[in-house]
């Protein structure tokens, strides 16, 4: 019980815009998570944080992402919902217009990488 205290009490609960959703057996979510790869020019990896998150909100479920400095490039893996698809992508075009997007693959819920 203390530990629920605490974090309703703590302030930097409030910054984690996503909540964490129950898992559900595997091949039994009609809505699955899927990964979406993306190329993008990038010299700054907190300003590109802070678009995703701005852009695409509560659709952004998780993400994964690799820095280039040499050639100034981002790769982003980025887990959203089936059903989020096509609007992430107009959201992200968008917001980035220059970005390159890879293939769309399911994911294992035990790849799934928080954003929080």
């Amino acid at each position: 019980m203390l530990a629920i205290d605490m974090l309703q009490k703590c302030p930097s609960t409030s910054l984690h815009r996503i909540p964490a959703l129950p898992f559900t057996e595997p091949g039994t979510d009609p809505n699955p998570l899927v990964e979406l790869p993306l190329l993008t020019p990038c010299a700054n990896a907190q300003s590109l944080r802070t678009t995703l998150h701005a852009v695409l909100g509560s659709q952004l479920r998780g993400y994964g992402l690799a820095l280039d400095p040499v050639r100034q490039l981002a790769t982003v893996t980025l887990h959203v919902h089936l059903g989020d698809v096509e609007q992430t992508m107009r959201c992200l075009m968008a917001a980035l217009p220059t970005a390159q997007f890879g293939r769309i693959a399911k994911i294992a819920m035990d790849e799934v990488r928080r954003c929080h």
